[in-house]
């Protein structure tokens, strides 16, 4: 399959694929793709972004604020690192206590071996639950306490395990009875990193396959959205294009080709594999691959279509849409 495309690569063009970007804003043209060229869906798509922008600054002020100086909070996940798929309508927020110090991983013993992690949620939440805005709308989960609003907030209880500001940090998961750690900034710093390198080419790539899996495994746990993105950064960088289309060709061959349920696989921070059993399983694994071998098949017949009725056919089985 290696050798199947190579239009699009060097500046060919081929039918894009029509995909209408679900916003709140209307707008009259069928095709806006990660790449438009239709003005009036950049004006559409960039004032939908800027709001949204907006409404998370807000969200993250207003719960920093209710929280107070006792915790360091900042966004992380698909919305801090821009590879959420368009109509992203939640946001992570990391609450560090900042007078708390992992003792699990630290030397220190008089940490949170003296506050424990249900104090420590129940605490955060105890602050929200204060605020006139969010009195009635906190549910507390396995890592984190949710804030529904009309733009919900996962926000994260943490802890320090190195200095004020560093990663990682200390987080819990009362499912597993664990406490974890955690690199949200350095995953943003790496995702930074492959940005530049493919020349901006990198997260509409991963906006791309992070879409294409929730079509195909909505409601399923086969594709979580974190171990996609990992999948996509261990790939090459030569291998992503300004043309985002194209990308998710080359992209997606590599992955069926060369990245067997077998293979090491790093996290965007790179501190573990997560293509093993506690992580992405192999059972899980396989099926998504699978999948994405004939849609990556698919993919090929669409960028080599002779007429653009065709590609969106080709498309359209391709994303499951």
């Amino acid at each position: 399959m290696g050798s199947m495309l190579m239009i699009g690569q060097h500046g060919i063009k081929h039918p894009a694929p029509p995909f209408a970007q679900k916003t709140s804003n209307t707008t009259s043209c069928s095709a806006l793709t990660e790449s438009t060229t239709c003005s009036g869906c950049r004006r559409s798509r960039t004032d939908f972004q800027f709001a949204r922008t907006i409404r998370v600054k807000s969200l993250h002020e207003s719960i920093r604020d209710t929280l107070g100086d006792g915790y360091n909070t900042f966004l992380q996940g698909s919305y801090r690192n821009g590879t959420g798929v368009a109509d992203l309508n939640d946001v992570d927020i990391v609450a560090v206590r900042t007078s708390l110090t992992s003792s699990v991983f630290t030397n220190i013993t008089s940490s949170t071996n003296s506050v424990s992690w249900n104090s420590i949620f129940q605490a955060v939440q105890d602050a929200l639950e204060l605020s006139r805005h969010y009195k009635g709308k906190t549910k507390r989960g396995d890592k984190c306490i949710t804030v529904s609003t009309n733009f919900s907030a996962d926000v994260v209880p943490a802890v320090k395990i190195a200095t004020d500001g560093s990663d990682p940090i200390a987080i819990y998961s009362f499912r597993e009875r664990t406490e974890r750690k955690n690199y949200p900034r350095v995953h943003y710093q790496n995702n930074v990193a492959k940005q530049a390198r493919t020349s901006d080419a990198y997260k509409q790539t991963v906006r791309l396959f992070k879409r294409w899996a929730r079509n195909w495994f909505t409601a399923t746990k086969i594709a979580p959205s974190f171990y996609v993105e990992c999948l996509v950064h261990s790939v090459p960088d030569r291998l992503f294009t300004g043309d985002g289309a194209v990308s998710f060709f080359l992209v997606g061959n590599h992955i069926v080709e060369n990245i067997s349920p077998s293979a090491t696989v790093l996290s965007v921070a790179g501190d573990k594999d997560i293509l093993v059993s506690s992580e992405w399983d192999a059972a899980r694994y396989a099926t998504f691959r699978r999948t994405l071998g004939q849609a990556v098949t698919l993919v090929g017949l669409a960028l080599k279509a002779s007429s653009a009725q065709s590609a969106r056919t080709y498309w359209q089985q391709a994303f499951n849409e």
